[in-house]
């Protein structure tokens, strides 16, 4: 892709970041959940932890306790069996880039704005002949959860539990969830993505003869005001 290319690109997200403020650069984690309660101090993402929320795939230490295509959350609570959705609210979205590394030998790929990106250099789209790009998009959310178990969604309001989590969409899961997000954010949740839910589940996938569970995300319910208020007190 050009720089041209990529600055028009560029052009675009940021009208949709002017629509809301819940889409910024980089990850949510630095940024949320550090106001007030006597916190002072240059704080960044070492110093937060939030629980993951993770699609089991058939390999990894999560493939041992659960099964493919379930919802796990913080790597031990399973929230969904796969085809049941969850309803989340978004409350904060940050996009980057990914290095593409050979994993087999043991790399560890950086993470970059896109600034950042284009400034290393490298590719940002597949070649004619299936070459990997050098860079692949991610998205890092932070999202509100509605469950059920006390014990697993801490938060309560208005006689409803709730967890907070990150969800770092990435690969296979980026255009069938971090898409709709910021598709949602400049359509029908132009208002503030703390405005409305979306509905999540997991569906079976084949790439390359090889299948997997990817998210399938859609539209939920508008929030109540008062509930995107109290949302602000947490991110």
């Amino acid at each position: 892709m050009s720089k041209k290319a990529l600055s028009e690109t560029a052009s675009e997200e940021t009208a949709v970041a002017e629509a809301t403020a819940d889409i910024i650069e980089g990850s949510p984690e630095t940024t949320a959940l550090v106001a007030g309660g006597g916190i002072t101090g240059d704080l960044d993402a070492s110093d937060i932890s939030f629980p993951r929320l993770q699609i089991v795939q058939g390999m990894g230490n999560l493939s041992e306790n659960f099964k493919k295509g379930e919802i796990v959350l913080d790597g031990e609570s399973l929230i969904s069996d796969g085809p049941t959705p969850i309803e989340l609210t978004v409350c904060r979205i940050g996009k980057q880039f990914e290095e593409n590394v050979d994993w087999d030998g043991g790399e560890i790929p950086r993470i970059v704005s896109k600034a950042e990106a284009i400034e290393i250099g490298g590719s940002f789209e597949w070649g004619n002949n299936g070459q990997k790009p050098d860079w692949m998009p991610i998205a890092d959310a932070l999202i509100c959860v509605k469950g059920e178990d006390p014990e697993v969604f801490p938060f309560e309001f208005e006689g409803a539990n709730y967890a907070f989590a990150l969800w770092r969409i990435k690969g296979t899961a980026y255009k069938r969830a971090a898409v709709p997000i910021f598709t949602a954010a400049r359509m029908y949740y132009r208002d503030g993505l703390r405005n409305g839910s979306f509905l999540l589940n997991t569906e079976k996938a084949t790439f390359g003869g090889k299948s997997v569970h990817v998210p399938k995300i859609r539209r939920g319910s508008r929030n109540t005001g008062e509930f995107a208020e109290w949302l602000q007190d947490f991110c």
